[in-house]
């Protein structure tokens, strides 16, 4: 498997880029998870309401730590881990916090090689409360047969 990120031009340390333009992957299995947030992805339907108010209580720091949890939490289901993840596509309802996503997506994935994403301002998300939501693609290695 190959996994490889492509800069078009020299990364320099002034850009201090929180995503890399593009990955190229050979040979491997494309991890594909569905929007996390700070929402357990498996919950209770319809929602119980002091649980629903303890996952919807924090600030975007707190709902944004969340998701990071949640979404390490499927990666390392398969195997995975924050390592593998190639993009990210990151729903804000406020992108005036992107620095403060910028800061912890940093700390998670480190400056070298971090995925390639987009981020996109939306006026609500699937609760009122909601305030930040991303989807993950992952290159992990073939499985191997037993």
């Amino acid at each position: 498997m190959t996994v490889q990120a492509i800069h078009h031009v020299p990364l320099r340390p002034e850009f201090n880029s929180p995503f890399s333009a593009a990955y190229a992957v050979e040979g491997s299995r494309l991890l594909f998870l569905s929007g996390a947030a700070c929402i357990p992805p498996y919950h209770m339907h319809p929602h119980d309401p002091v649980e629903e108010e303890k996952w919807l209580s924090g600030d975007f720091r707190q709902q944004t730590e969340e998701t990071f949890k949640n979404i390490e939490e499927v990666l390392r289901a398969d195997g995975a881990s924050f390592k593998d993840v190639v993009k990210m596509t990151i729903y804000f309802t406020d992108v005036g916090h992107q620095n403060t996503f910028n800061e912890i997506s940093s700390r998670i994935f480190g400056k070298e090689n971090p995925p390639a994403r987009t981020s996109v301002g939306v006026a609500t998300l699937a609760h009122p409360n909601l305030l930040i939501e991303v989807d993950v693609i992952a290159a992990i290695p073939p499985k191997q047969a037993k």
